[in-house]
């Protein structure tokens, strides 16, 4: 129950100074000679841009602050947003309430999995702890069957004609197939419905979810309605869309996800010369292999920027990559007697030009998905790495201390 809200490089000693608050508001400052940012990504709620959010009278809240005080039995519900966070909500409290409408900017692909929802067998279990290598091929199962290749499946195809906006290439429209087949065999000639909930855009073009067939199955409750109708405003009693419909609500929740692009968001962290992080980001967050930062020595970033996943790969493993590489950092810099390191700017920069060249040739940079956590205000990725995981991991094996300029 502490937060870190400030840290600033003293540069004649090479250390951190990281400022603290405790849950009593009470702060102090730490020197540290590294620090490892691990706040991740997906934390900070993003809010809505609607009028009238502060005019509702009942309980609201964002989706990752959800009031438990709420009580929702029997009442109005009304849930903004149904991406991945909204897309896992609605069948939970579907049952519990008296009516639910659910509000969806964009309709999300989803392929299915029958085991969404199944515990881990403890035959399983067994397994991993007692059979020799069962552990590392489960593990290995975990990482390379979504990212193991060269991503082929996710790539724009440049002579395919994509006018259309629905595919960017023949097996991602081949993939589309599939997953609008499924789709449709869940909710049978329901033909309105099936025109909210077979997305316009290319397939594993936004996160891709998974369904067990709980999310469509919730769609087609008697008390359960999806609307695409934007909203114009929040009332005091329920949600008026831009048609001039009014719907009526007891308790509203912002499924409306998070500030994906403002890593390290809000600590104020300021490194060489007293510049100060975020305005050196902007819009464009950048590090090398996602981790550190020129004149912001002995900083480093876990699922910092360029290093989310949006091709089935394990994030889980991906961090793991991270941390290995940030303690061969730490064990450079003890073992060498060196007080700072930093990544040379000519080696971050080609980097990340050959990253915003690669991801500019995938699927989630397609000109036709236009709303998306992926991308910044201005359309351009910086939050996505688009390499398969086993790249990624040999590159982050060890750092190469040529990369760095030590002090």
């Amino acid at each position: 129950e502490t937060e870190v809200i400030a840290a600033a490089l003293d540069e004649e000693t090479g250390t951190w100074a990281v400022t603290v608050r405790s849950a009593d508001g009470t702060e102090d400052v730490l020197t540290a000679r590294a620090v490892i940012s691990a706040v991740g990504s997906l934390n900070r709620p993003k809010m809505p841009d609607i009028d009238g959010i502060d005019d509702f009278e009942g309980p609201s809240f964002h989706s990752i602050r959800w009031d438990h005080s709420a009580d929702i039995t029997g009442k109005r519900f009304a849930l903004v947003g149904a991406g991945a966070s909204g897309f896992q909500i609605a069948p939970t409290i579907a049952d519990r309430v008296a009516h639910l409408d659910v509000f969806q900017r964009t309709a999300q692909w989803m392929f299915p999995n029958p085991n969404y929802h199944e515990k881990v067998p403890e035959g399983q279990k067994w397994a991993i702890r007692h059979l020799p290598f069962f552990g590392r091929w489960f593990r290995f199962l975990q990482f390379w069957p979504g990212s193991g290749g060269d991503l082929s499946a996710s790539r724009i195809d440049p002579d395919y004609d994509d006018s259309s906006g629905l595919a960017v290439s023949e097996r991602n429209m081949a993939t589309r197939g599939f997953f609008e087949g499924w789709i449709r065999e869940q909710m049978g000639d329901d033909e309105e419905l099936l025109a909210k909930v077979i997305p316009d855009y290319p397939a594993t073009g936004k996160r891709t979810l998974q369904d067990n067939g709980s999310w469509l199955r919730c769609l087609t409750r008697d008390n359960v309605e999806l609307h695409r109708t934007g909203i114009e405003r929040i009332e005091a009693d329920g949600v008026r869309t831009v048609d001039g419909v009014l719907h009526e609500a007891d308790v509203i929740c912002y499924a409306t996800g998070f500030q994906h692009n403002r890593f390290l968001w809000p600590m104020e962290i300021r490194g060489r010369g007293g510049k100060l992080l975020s305005e050196h980001w902007g819009e464009e967050p950048t590090a090398y292999l996602g981790i550190t930062i020129p004149e912001f020595p002995n900083l480093f970033c876990m699922y910092g920027p360029g290093t989310n996943l949006a091709h089935g790969g394990s994030l889980i493993f991906h961090s793991e990559c991270q941390i290995t590489y940030i303690m061969g950092c730490l064990h450079a810099l003890l073992t060498g007697d060196h007080t700072t390191m930093e990544p040379r700017k000519d080696v971050h920069d080609e980097y990340e030009a050959r990253r915003s060249a690669e991801i500019g040739q995938m699927v989630w940079s397609h000109w036709s998905i236009r709303h998306t956590h992926f991308k910044n205000p201005n359309g351009e990725i910086f939050t996505l790495s688009p390499w398969p995981i086993h790249t990624y991991q040999q590159w982050t094996k060890a750092p190469d201390l040529d990369d760095y300029v030590l002090t």
